[in-house]
């Protein structure tokens, strides 16, 4: 115990941020979600990895229940913390669909198209770049 808080604080004294994991309880529950909106809207294209839907919701902490998928000449209707729009057209579907106000209320982040968002390393950080304000108003109360 006391190894540890020496260890923090020599990591704070060199200016270090020390990161932890996530709990699974800071999860919304799915049911929650279920009642009132998706929490986080992807709208996309078709060719997106598989990789991709399966950490988003882990990267933005959330349950997977709380993001809707659609397509981008689906209409989206809800009304949605956060939109992430996966490519051009994508964000073009939203800047249409979307009302002014649902665009000031929410946090809307584009990505690169569907086959460069795990191309390189490079690509992957600008994916979490782009991501960060979505998982920062997540995180508010």
């Amino acid at each position: 115990m006391l190894v540890e808080a020496q260890r923090m604080s020599m990591l704070q004294a060199m200016g270090i941020d020390v990161y932890r994991r996530r709990a699974p309880s800071a999860l919304p529950t799915a049911g929650a979600a279920a009642r009132t909106h998706a929490i986080v809207v992807v709208a996309e294209n078709a060719g997106v990895p598989a990789q991709f839907r399966m950490q988003l919701p882990r990267a933005l902490g959330i349950a997977a229940q709380c993001v809707h998928w659609c397509d981008v000449v689906a209409t989206m209707a809800d009304d949605a913390t956060g939109y992430v729009a996966i490519g051009t057209q994508a964000a073009r579907a939203l800047g249409t669909q979307l009302s002014t106000m649902q665009q000031n209320r929410s946090v809307i982040a584009t990505t690169a198209e569907a086959p460069a968002l795990f191309s390189s390393g490079a690509a992957k950080r600008a994916l979490w770049q782009t991501l960060k304000p979505v998982a920062r108003r997540l995180r508010e109360p």
